[in-house]
């Protein structure tokens, strides 16, 4: 079946222009959760990946009217471009736009998830996550493992519903790597079925870093002032320190309403298979979670942060104390000065007059902290052209610096995702990963990779990156809600990471792994 329309634009509320903290509205410890947005738990139960492989598929039930759950997005114009984008310094510091060193490549290139694998449906929705040995890629309602090279493990990979052993209608998955304590985690949202039915989400823990073995998985429910029944946990965005597990969701109730929260769980109980409660707080928009780099993991104790993308304002800063604890509580921490406009027209394709959606300037893959600066990459407009912005929030001084970054003068960029890695000597090495469409050159959709060296600060990356894979147009309407960057752990220094992005091949789409950089 097809997949259902995705969630509200980000249609942010009046924020704050001081970059003072402030107390996020409704904020409030357990004693008066449902002020604060709701409250939530969920007991676990466990799985073994090579035990259900080989088992039947569990069908998941059909949702009742779920078409109307999911708010649309603006309709963006078709507007084909002729023109070119303007020239733009290169910024940054050694490197001339961030050019990479020879030492620099793509690595492992291998073909991922196909749409068809478990569903014919769209959008895709492609992330990866990398232990010292495995790749586990999670697309839509499929789980597929393999080495670094490629090579397919766990008798070929396995539904999200036979994984799960649910009949729940899946959908927006997202998976990381824990490698302080060995283990992956997983998030899966739960369409409802039906306007009484209680709000779900899955999360799920591997108890190794072996991603075919044993998993303990929760199904948590949600209750209070933005969960009644029938509430879609929609857009669920994944990260994590060292001690929780972060998520950050869009609220969308049967009536059409939204709002969006954020909460933390903790590691120390998801582990080891343990009942969860949890707090839920209110923010503006939606807040994605931040993920802490660093092969061992680096510690923000007693901090967690969240960030919001704001056209027009620029960006939203919140910071989380004792995230995954009843005694959490969130804070506004600053609004940052830094406009941009959200996408203002479709993605176009060559020999064909149907345009791709390019969302709506979202931050979509969870940004990364490397202690100092928060790492962030989403699409925006630029001289009409949609565009990759990436950069840096210095956690310190409530400031940004940002960048843009796209293929050629004339092509349309989207999707992007960031990851860093942290340099022995100092440093980040900072790797975006995108995908664009070249309507002028005849190039239909593409992926592309490009890098920044430590100390070669945020420059504008224009026609700098390796293209590892060229696609196709494709009468389809839309593109994947994100894409994927992770550290490769096995990598020693922050050098390597692994990239997961979509393309298409005529009517169908696919996607695309790769290990990229200095690995």
């Amino acid at each position: 079946m097809r997949k259902l329309s995705r969630i509200t634009p980000l249609a942010v509320a009046a924020v704050m222009a001081s970059a003072m903290v402030a107390a996020v509205t409704g904020s409030t410890v357990a004693a008066s959760a449902e002020q604060a947005g709701g409250r939530g738990g969920g007991s676990m139960s466990t799985v073994n990946l090579r035990d259900v492989a080989s088992m039947a598929d569990v069908q998941p039930t059909k949702p009742a009217g779920a078409e109307h759950k999911r708010l649309n997005r603006p309709v963006l114009p078709s507007q084909p471009t002729t023109g070119r984008r303007p020239a733009l310094p290169a910024g940054g510091g050694a490197a001339v736009n961030g050019t990479p060193t020879s030492t620099f490549a793509v690595m492992q290139n291998f073909e991922g998830i196909a749409e068809g694998a478990s569903c014919f449906c769209e959008p895709s929705d492609v992330n990866a996550a990398a232990s010292p040995t495995e790749i586990a890629e999670i697309v839509n309602t499929f789980l597929q493992v393999t080495d670094k090279d490629g090579n397919i493990l766990c008798n070929g990979g396995v539904a999200l519903n036979r994984f799960l052993r649910t009949t729940d209608a899946l959908s927006d998955p997202r998976i990381q790597y824990d490698n302080l304590a060995d283990r992956f985690t997983m998030s899966v949202t739960v369409i409802p079925p039906s306007s009484s039915a209680t709000p779900a989400l899955w999360v799920v823990a591997s108890d190794t870093g072996d991603v075919c073995g044993s998993w303990r998985s929760a199904r948590l429910t949600f209750q209070g002032g933005s969960f009644p029944a029938g509430t879609l946990i929609d857009y669920p965005m994944l990260g994590q320190d060292t001690d929780a597990v972060l998520l950050s969701t869009a609220n969308v109730r049967p009536n059409g309403s939204v709002d969006f929260s954020v909460f933390g769980l903790p590691k120390s109980k998801l582990y080891i298979g343990a009942h969860v409660d949890f707090v839920v707080s209110l923010t503006d928009a939606l807040a994605a979670p931040v993920s802490n780099a660093g092969t061992p993991m680096i510690s923000t104790f007693p901090f967690s942060y969240f960030v919001t993308a704001a056209p027009g304002v620029g960006y939203v800063l919140y910071r989380m104390r004792n995230a995954g604890t009843l005694s959490e509580s969130l804070t506004k921490q600053a609004t940052i000065s830094s406009p941009f406009t959200a996408p203002t027209r479709r993605i176009n394709q060559p020999r064909t007059t149907t345009t791709l959606d390019p969302l709506d300037g979202r931050i979509q893959w969870s940004p990364v902290t490397d202690g100092f600066s928060i790492w962030f990459a989403h699409d925006v407009a630029l001289a009409g052209f949609p565009t990759v912005r990436y950069g840096a929030i210095n956690i310190a001084s409530n400031t940004v610096t940002a960048a843009f970054a796209y293929h050629s003068f004339t092509s349309d960029d989207f999707n992007p995702s960031i990851g860093i890695g942290l340099a022995p000597a100092g440093g980040t090495f900072v790797f975006l990963n995108w995908a664009y469409t070249d309507t002028a050159n005849g190039v239909g959709t593409s992926d592309v990779v490009d890098w920044v060296l430590p100390f070669d600060g945020v420059p504008n990356l224009i026609g700098t990156g390796q293209v590892h894979f060229i696609g196709t147009s494709t009468e389809q309407t839309r593109f994947g809600d994100y894409s994927s960057v992770v550290s490769d752990p096995s990598v020693p220094g922050g050098s390597c990471a692994v990239i997961a992005q979509q393309y298409f091949d005529l009517a169908l789409w696919h996607t695309r792994v790769a290990r990229v950089g200095s690995c």
